[in-house]
This record gives structure tokens, sequence and C-alpha cells, in this order.
């Protein structure tokens, strides 16, 4: 059977229709591979920032865990003074990059929250409640960046 030069000619642009429709998936295939990769880059490059912020706050509240008793120890007014304004800039600056502190003394008892370091003998907060604060506790968002340590009532005989 022969071919005549319309049913050719039909023929190639059938083919080349199937060509093109094959390369344009390719081509759609690629650029979601590609957007995939770009995002999954993205996601990576993020992680690793939080988690690189995440550790010097860390190192920063251990800074603060040394400095905030300071505070009571000092007798000079003027250098109490100063170590105040430090301490509240230092605060300030948690603060701006999200960390903030939160209450603990008086709250019942959270492992989530708190670690506890013991118990004190008091009738000032009821049994089970945080009596003594140690160190503060911080947050970041919803997660717990440190725990407060804290000494935990309970009933004196």
């Amino acid at each position: 059977m022969e071919m005549n030069h319309s049913e050719i000619k039909d023929l190639d642009i059938d083919t080349l229709k199937k060509e093109l429709e094959e390369e344009k998936n390719r081509h759609l295939r690629t650029l979601a591979d590609f957007d995939n990769y770009r995002k999954r880059v993205e996601r990576d490059a993020e992680r690793r920032n939080s988690e690189a912020k995440r550790a010097i706050l860390l190192d920063l509240l251990g800074l603060h865990n040394q400095l905030e008793p300071s505070l009571k120890l000092v007798r000079d007014d003027s250098v109490a003074q100063g170590l105040r304004l430090i301490y509240r800039q230092f605060i300030d600056l948690l603060a701006k990059n999200g960390v903030v502190p939160y209450a603990s003394l008086g709250q019942p008892f959270n492992p989530e929250e708190q670690e506890g370091l013991g118990y004190v003998e008091t009738f000032e907060y009821p049994e089970g409640y945080v009596a003594e604060e140690l160190t503060r506790g911080f947050k970041m968002g919803d997660e717990i960046l440190q725990p407060a340590r804290v000494r935990v009532a309970k009933r004196g005989l």
C-alpha cells in the first residue's frame, strides 16, 4: 500500500505533535523537580539557621543564669544600677529574638516546663507547687528553650 503525499504529511504532523507533547511533559516534570529541589534547599537552610540561632540563644541564656543572681549580690548602688541597666538590655535583646521568660513561682509543678531540683518545706505554697525558682525558664514561641529550675513545695512536719 502506497501512501500519498497528504497522508505522509498528516503522519509527520501527528508524530511531531506526539513528540512535542512528550517534550512538553518532560519539561513540566523538570520544572516540578526543580521547584521541589528549591523548596527542599530553602527548608534545609531555614532549619540550619534556626538551629544556629537556637544554639546562640542557649549560650546567651547560660550567661543570663550567671548575671541574674549577681544582681542580688552587688552592694554598691551605682554598680547595681549599672548591672540592672545591662540586665534590662539583655532581656530586651532576648525578647527581640523571640525569647521570653515564663512564670513558674506559685504555679503547679509541670515537668514539661520545669526541672525539679528538690523540695522546700513550706506552708506558703500548696504542696506540688513551685515554691522557689533557682533559674528562670524561657520560651521561644511555643518551644521551651530553657526549663525553669525549681524547688517544689512540700508540707513541713
